[in-house]
């Protein structure tokens, strides 16, 4: 990539600074030699690694000074646009507000950058206004609307938003507001430079503004507002991604913002790629075709050649075609039309690790690759070279199936589809976790209907006895039943409680046994009180286990109270079979044998057996209901994950569709009824259900969740 030309190989990420102030700025302070001026600036954008800067003086844009600088900066490989700091007549101190100017302002040696000033400061002299304080005559939709009135492309940038005289800091909340809502401002502004607060409850702040501008909230950007010629370059940096140094290259690179900016220098390629393809002899004899190492559009009419190099390309790599490759016959006489006999084609490729590569190939002979000049013998092109290349023609893209095109949509969006991918895999999983909950509970409810039904029984059995007098007489015998069942309810809640308790402080101990100890590097001091809270931590588990011996303890005192309970129970026996006795007696003398003490003794206590189970499977049935709502709302999340991944790929999709119209990839969400159809014949192989059931089911659901949710 030459200096003169950054742009060889396409589009490319820039250091941008949207804030420059020069020497024509009264502000601006330079001491040295006027005629070196422009070398310095230059060459201070240069040392500060500014790729592209706009020229914004305080209410004033020095046409000479500009084309100048301009001039200077292509040589070096910089681009610059012409500008203006705008002190706009709004706000409590004024807003400033970075003007930027398509080059359709200074066409044909025309200057309407200073006759718009001319307009903004009716009435006021140079002097009074070409300085940071000076402010103009209109507010902002008004000095909007008198820009839109050249009918020339420009946008705006508001300046330090959070500093005096920036946006933020000028305009309340609610026109903060009424502006993001008005169709100008949302034309015109692609960005907000410097700011600086995320989030903070006593003034305006990144948060604040992106929940008032909604989806109108611009791009972020950096400028470095110097006053001195050090000062170029100064502070935070933002980076944009461009194909050109003109207004339209980066307006449309704010406009995508999300993809075509960020504070973040773009990382260097890391795959491997082709810079370039030439030609020695043959018809394209001298030609030399580059590359960007993304995204690459051959464009030409029919029998222009684009299809002549894709198969030169493809012929020196030593790609082979593929099962579905169409056109076969064609391609290949193609190589010996194009390159004839003794001609050669050398691909300029770098491998992932950013090795430079050429790969010669006579027509005819083998393919050698060369290192600085020297041949390598023996590296694999396809392994070392251009890792596993990929190789469709156009035709073979027409005729390809529903399989290629889902292949190909995974090939073409890579690494974008992971988060989705992975997002999907946690809300299956969630499902999965859901619907076994589900099963095991199950069983709750019929059982519940069993035990009701036998609780009917044993209670109407139990008023039978009491009509003869037998639960009075037969009381102090039940109660103690009863107090005896409530001690065993207690005892395997109890239980229950110590063994949960006891995993989970074993597995709590066994996880920070193996956190070692920490040796940082630069924050010892840090870390000497990190690693006195993390000893805090540990002690809990101690406390832990304090409970639960306190849990035994409790238990013991526990057991022997029913222990108690069941020796003063077991020195009344004799009292109770007396009074059994007496019950018999009395029973058979009015004529009743049918009914025995026993049996009610059983039947009280089978009773509160099955209230106290009523109430567990209540509780479980209850829970049945909760399990149903979390395997409808797993449902719902994973279909909104796979939607997520769907409108994703559509976007992306139809970022493609829209940028060709050669070549138009279709999107449908859960389409593929032929595929459902076949995994339900799959999944119930065996069970005797018609073909025709599952393709009735195919044809009028999407998938599995959709049945079960009718």
């Amino acid at each position: 990539m030459s200096k003169s030309n950054p742009f060889e190989h396409g589009s490319v990420w820039v250091r941008g600074d949207f804030h420059l102030h020069t020497k024509a700025d009264k502000e601006f302070r330079y001491d040295g030699d006027d005629n070196a001026f422009v070398g310095e600036y230059i060459d201070r954008l240069e040392t500060a690694g500014v790729g592209l800067g706009v020229i914004t003086n305080h209410n004033k844009f020095d046409m000479g000074e500009f084309k100048a600088l301009r001039n200077a900066a292509r040589k070096r490989g910089i681009g610059l646009l012409p500008g203006v700091e705008l002190s706009v007549n709004d706000g409590a101190n004024g807003v400033h507000t970075l003007v930027v100017f398509s080059d359709d302002w200074l066409k044909d040696g025309n200057d309407y950058i200073n006759q718009f000033l001319n307009v903004a400061f009716t009435g006021k002299t140079p002097d009074q206004y070409e300085q940071e304080n000076g402010r103009s005559n209109d507010n902002l939709l008004a000095t909007l609307n008198k820009l839109e009135q050249y009918n020339k492309d420009f946008f705006i940038i508001f300046a330090h938003v959070e500093a005096p005289s920036g946006l933020w800091n000028e305009i309340d909340g609610g026109r903060m507001q009424e502006l993001a809502d008005d169709p100008l401002i949302q034309k015109y502004c692609l960005g907000f430079q410097k700011v600086r607060t995320h989030d903070k409850p006593d003034k305006k702040c990144r948060r604040k503004v992106q929940q008032w501008w909604g989806s109108n909230y611009p791009a972020e950007l950096e400028g470095s507002d110097p006053k001195v010629l050090d000062e170029v370059g100064r502070g935070k940096e933002s980076f944009l991604q461009i194909g050109d140094f003109n207004f339209d290259a980066v307006r449309y690179a704010l406009t995508d913002y999300p993809f075509r900016t960020s504070q973040n220098k773009a990382p260097d390629v890391k795959h491997s790629h082709v810079d370039a393809i030439r030609f020695e002899g043959g018809l394209f004899d001298g030609k030399r075709v580059t590359f960007s190492p993304h995204l690459n559009c051959l464009i030409g009419i029919q029998g222009s050649g684009k299809s002549s190099v894709l198969e030169c390309l493809r012929y020196a790599l030593n790609v082979e075609f593929g099962d579905k490759a169409q056109d076969r016959e064609y391609k290949d006489g193609l190589i010996p039309y194009v390159l004839k006999s003794g001609g050669k084609v050398v691909v300029e490729a770098t491998d992932r690790h950013g090795t430079r590569y050429e790969v010669q190939r006579i027509y005819g002979h083998a393919p050698d690759v060369y290192v600085a000049g020297k041949l390598q013998p023996g590296v694999s092109i396809r392994e070392t070279v251009i890792n596993r290349p990929l190789y469709f023609g156009q035709k073979d893209l027409a005729a390809a199936g529903k399989e290629f095109g889902r292949d190909l949509v995974e090939k073409l969006l890579g690494d974008g589809l992971q988060p989705y991918r992975k997002t999907i895999e946690e809300k299956r999983g969630e499902l999965e976790q859901a619907v076994g909950a589900l099963i095991s509970l199950h069983s709750d409810a019929d059982q519940l209907a069993s035990v009701e039904g036998e609780l009917k029984n044993v209670t109407f059995r139990l008023e039978q006895f009491d009509k003869h007098g037998v639960k009075a007489k037969l009381e102090k015998q039940v109660e103690f039943s009863n107090d005896l069942a409530f001690c065993e309810t207690v005892d395997e809640a109890v239980a229950e409680w110590k063994d949960n308790l006891e995993s989970v402080v074993s597995d709590a101990e066994e996880r920070f046994e193996e956190i070692g100890p920490h040796q940082s590097k630069f924050n010892v001091s840090l870390f000497e009180k990190y690693t006195a809270q993390l000893e805090k931590l540990k002690e809990t588990i101690t406390g832990a286990k304090t409970v639960i011996t306190s849990i035994m303890t409790v238990t013991t005192d526990l057991g022997a109270l029913r222990n108690e309970l069941e020796t003063t129970k077991d020195s009344l026996k004799e009292e109770f079979a007396e009074i059994e006795r007496e019950l018999v007696k009395a029973l058979e003398s009015n004529g009743v044998t049918s009914i025995q003490p026993d049996d009610y003794i059983k039947l009280t206590e089978r009773k509160t057996e099955l209230k106290t189970l009523v109430t567990e499977l209540e509780k479980k049935t209850e829970k049945h209901s909760s399990k149903l709502d979390a395997v409808l709302r797993a449902i719902a999340n994973l279909n909104g994950a796979w939607h997520a991944e769907f409108k994703f790929i559509a976007a992306e999709l139809d970022k493609i569709n829209s940028a060709q119209p050669s070549l138009q990839i279709a999107s449908d969400f859960k389409g593929d009824k032929t595929a459902f159809q076949k995994m339900m014949e799959d999944t119930f192989r065996g069970s005797n259900i018609r073909k025709e059931s599952f393709a009735g089911l195919a044809a009028e659901y999407n998938d599995f969740g959709a049945i079960y949710t009718d």
